[in-house]
């Protein structure tokens, strides 16, 4: 490479097309390793080697070239059929694909790990050389051998020319022809042309965007949004009708607006779907079991910022489903079940949440097993797991520490995963759900907002002060009844048709100027956590407004009891309650 040529301009393009190369070469793989008769994924596989071989090459990256070179190779005689794809070459072809994503992740950091590939090289040359050396060799007799020269009409083929190393495609070419069956030169230029000619006709419809700039323009969106809001107060207050009528028309494109900014901050799903197939494969195999794997809904679009989020609840559910949902296939066998379980991951969309289940056709959970278990680990009363619902029963695995696992493994087991799904789940105002039944299998809903930028809140008063309380948690609002209140355990509860509904007055947990301590307030705001109800005691009622977050930072980012704060219309800043963390003190 030129000593000139500089290649961090160029290496965040690299790096995210390389991404997309590496996701076609594992879905691919997945695929062939269903059907590996199939030559059209085999094609696609040597084709996204051949892109990331020719990319790296031109910046420099060798690991990868040389990585992606000796793919190539193998891939070649794997096209040609002069080497079978049985379970031992798609394995190898996996290892190269977990080589390719650690050594991106060391481009990406910038500093050397000490990544060795020379191993992996290694193998794919022995699968090679040993496919040469496998191969039938064609019986001549010498008498038939004549010097091509000699041959009337006929001209000896020119020497093979050495091939300079290809360059960074934007898009996979089509599979090359055998030299017998090339294009003469004229045709070849004509080919190149029309390409050429297409491509130009086709011009690429969408643009790459820096996440810090659309934080950016989310964040001036917001503002805008507070100071349309604060432009009506105004108009309200001095009744000024001309203003009034032009505050309907900023209003009018400000939605708009808000609503465009939103969509680019939208990602499908299928960025984080598309890693769990290899992992369920991987796991599959690990623990000798027949698992398919259905995926459904990845085009459903969610937020950038929860869709990072979300990874990691994912990926404990789908772990579980298949560890401790699936039977062996001799179990599943000996219940009449299909030996090959099913797990399955949908996503899908309605009324501004994102759903996603998990679920499975495996051994599902018994209630009363669970109450029995939370029971001896001293996790509930015996008293208390007797009024338990079937759902409220079904929410005890997600106890710190609660397992149904009889023995502990390195995949699950230990009881920390469910914990880790609630809280994560709830931290970003969502709802985890779980169902389930004995012998059939079971159901993981996690239910999320579809953005975390701007949220539908209720304002509510506690003394003078006034909080806001995402409309995604809020079940309903009761007025407080005083017969309806009772004293259980020497706590408040309120009596909600034949429901027990614990009660947290918001006055006295922040000791609000205006609000009595010794009475409750005026209205229960039910609140949902999980499958549990819980009743927020407020003063007074505000409204529903939309609210834009602002995140706390400094000291405030410790602070109990609070997930964030916005900016009302006449300039007032609003606490965000978490209602979790209230309900926790």
């Amino acid at each position: 490479m030129a000593d000139d040529f500089d290649v961090s301009q160029f290496k965040e393009i690299f790096v995210s097309e390389s991404k997309e190369h590496l996701s076609v070469l594992n879905a691919n793989l997945l695929e062939l390793e269903k059907n590996p008769s199939a030559r059209d994924l085999l094609n696609e596989v040597f084709r996204a080697a051949h892109t990331l071989k020719g990319m790296a090459a031109t910046m420099g990256f060798d690991k990868v070239t040389e990585l992606t070179h000796t793919m190539e190779n193998l891939l070649d005689k794997l096209r040609s059929g002069k080497i079978e794809a049985k379970a031992e070459s798609i394995d190898i072809l996996f290892d190269c694909f977990d080589s390719l994503e650690s050594l991106l992740d060391e481009i990406v950091s910038g500093q050397d790990k000490g990544i060795n590939i020379q191993a992996l090289v290694q193998k794919l040359k022995n699968m090679d050389s040993a496919a040469v050396a496998a191969a039938p060799q064609p019986a001549v007799k010498a008498e038939k051998i004549v010097p091509a020269e000699n041959i009337a009409g006929q001209t000896a083929p020119p020497p093979p020319q050495k091939t300079e190393p290809a360059a960074p495609a934007q898009v996979p070419a089509k599979e090359e022809p055998k030299p017998s069956e090339a294009a003469p030169p004229q045709a070849a230029e004509k080919d190149v042309q029309d390409k050429a000619v297409s491509s130009g006709e086709h011009k690429s419809q969408t643009v790459r965007i820096k996440v810090e700039h659309l934080d950016k323009l989310m964040n001036l969106v917001g503002e805008l949004v507070i100071a349309k809001a604060q432009l009506s107060q105004i108009a309200e207050k001095e009744q000024i009708t001309e203003l009034s009528s032009v505050i309907n028309g900023i209003s009018q494109y400000t939605t708009e607006l808000q609503e465009e900014v939103l969509k680019t901050r939208m990602v499908p799903v299928k960025q984080i779907f598309d890693r769990y197939p290899r992992m369920v494969r991987d796991l599959t195999h690990r623990l000798s079991k027949e698992i398919e794997f259905v995926m459904t809904g990845t085009e459903i679009e969610i937020d950038r910022m929860l869709l990072d989020q979300i990874n990691e609840p994912l990926v404990h559910l789908l772990r579980n489903s298949v560890d401790h949902g699936i039977e062996s296939p001799e179990t599943r066998k000996m219940l009449n079940k299909n030996i090959s379980g099913t797990v399955r991951l949908n996503a899908r969309r309605e009324k501004g949440f994102v759903w996603i289940e998990v679920s499975d056709d495996g051994k599902g959970m018994d209630a009363e097993e669970i109450k029995r278990k939370a029971v001896e680990k001293g996790i509930i009363d015996p008293q208390d797991a007797q009024q338990l619902s079937e759902s409220d029963a079904f929410m005890l695995i997600c106890h710190p520490g609660f397992s149904l696992a009889k023995e502990i493994t390195d995949i699950s087991g230990r009881g920390v995963g469910m914990d880790v799904v609630r809280n994560l789940v709830e931290a970003f105002n969502g709802k985890l759900e779980i169902r389930s039944k004995k012998g059939e299998g079971s159901v993981f809903v996690v239910q999320l907002p579809l953005t975390m930028a701007i949220i539908q809140a209720l304002l509510v008063n506690a003394g003078k002060e006034v909080y806001a309380i995402p409309l995604t948690n809020v079940a309903e609002i009761a007025r407080i009844e005083k017969e309806a209140i009772k004293t259980i355990d020497k706590k408040e509860v309120l009596l909600l048709r034949n429901e027990v509904i614990p009660l947290v007055s918001l006055g006295r947990v922040f000791n609000s100027p205006g609000s009595s301590n010794s009475e409750l307030g005026n209205y229960t705001v039910i609140v949902e956590l999980a499958s549990k109800k819980v009743g927020i005691v407020v003063d007074g009622l505000i409204g529903k407004q939309e609210i834009v977050i602002k995140t706390l930072s400094g000291i405030l980012r410790s602070v109990k009891n609070f997930s964030g704060a916005t900016i009302l219309g006449d300039g007032r800043v609003v606490l965000i309650l978490d209602v979790v963390s209230i309900y926790g003190s």
